[in-house]
């Protein structure tokens, strides 16, 4: 019993970068975005109409197995020193962030969730934080945030020069077309929010210009738009590849403190 116990210990915790993602793993996350995947599509009346007896039976069977491994996370708990041995350890687990999360993805799919509740059904998604356990997606988020310090004056300049458009467009939109449209335009707060829309190549359509001069300023706004976009993106890829570089250089000096080279 203990084997079988130390072995899904083993396959539930083993999921980290350096290691090959376990099969108990995969599993987990194959079923998490299939529930989400279900539980976005059943907010479609038709769907709803057509497939909910069906979709409702397939969640059941996805809220079985969460509680098969959630069952199996409480009996291996006390192998992780964090949690301590015995049932301190399980109780110590079962108050934690991920396993409270747990029972938020497991317990909509075994009450009443007709259209009388729809709210349940949403909760549903709130499955995919189940995704945050993973050591990968917490490499990814360490990633996010290096690359947002190390970079955080490259993206204060960025977004002081979006600003600055922003502010220098819709001024001179106001001026070409406050008094062709005063309801649209007729103002500089009105004009930022067309602003904005060109900047972000969104372009809704609810307030264009219609003079020459104010085409004009809007085909320049379009131009420098793409700066505004593209420089930020430029600075967090930079920051991106600093990280990762990073992180190989650890690992490289990790392994070699492990294992130093033989010398002659």
């Amino acid at each position: 019993m203990n084997e079988l116990r130390l072995r899904i210990y083993e396959q539930i915790i083993n999921d980290s970068p350096s290691v090959k993602t376990s099969l108990f793993n995969k599993i987990c996350g194959v079923t998490i975005f299939i529930s989400i995947f279900f539980a976005v599509i059943i907010t479609e009346n038709s769907i709803d109409y057509k497939f909910g007896d069906q979709i409702d039976f397939l969640d059941w069977i996805i809220g079985g197995l969460f509680c098969v491994e959630y069952c199996c996370r409480l009996w291996v708990a006390p192998l992780e020193k964090k949690y301590g041995k015995g049932w301190k350890g399980v109780l110590r687990y079962m108050v934690s962030p991920m396993a409270i999360i747990d029972v938020i993805a497991i317990v909509p799919s075994f009450i009443g969730v007709r259209a009388e509740l729809k709210i349940l059904r949403i909760i549903r998604l709130l499955r995919i934080l189940k995704i945050g356990r993973s050591e990968k997606f917490k490499q990814s988020i360490y990633h996010f945030n290096y690359a947002f310090r190390s970079k955080s004056q490259e993206l204060q300049i960025s977004i002081f020069y979006t600003v600055i458009l922003l502010l220098i467009s819709s001024t001179f939109m106001y001026l070409a077309e406050s008094s062709i449209q005063p309801r649209l335009l007729g103002s500089i707060p009105r004009c930022l929010w067309w602003s904005i829309t060109t900047v972000s190549a969104v372009g809704y359509g609810d307030s264009i210009p219609v003079t020459a001069v104010g085409k004009t300023i809007a085909s320049i706004t379009s131009l420098m738009g793409i700066a505004a976009i593209a420089i930020p993106t430029g600075i967090l890829a930079s920051g991106f590849s600093e990280s990762i570089g990073v992180q190989d250089k650890n690992k490289k000096d990790l392994y070699e403190n492990e294992f130093p080279k033989s010398t002659e």
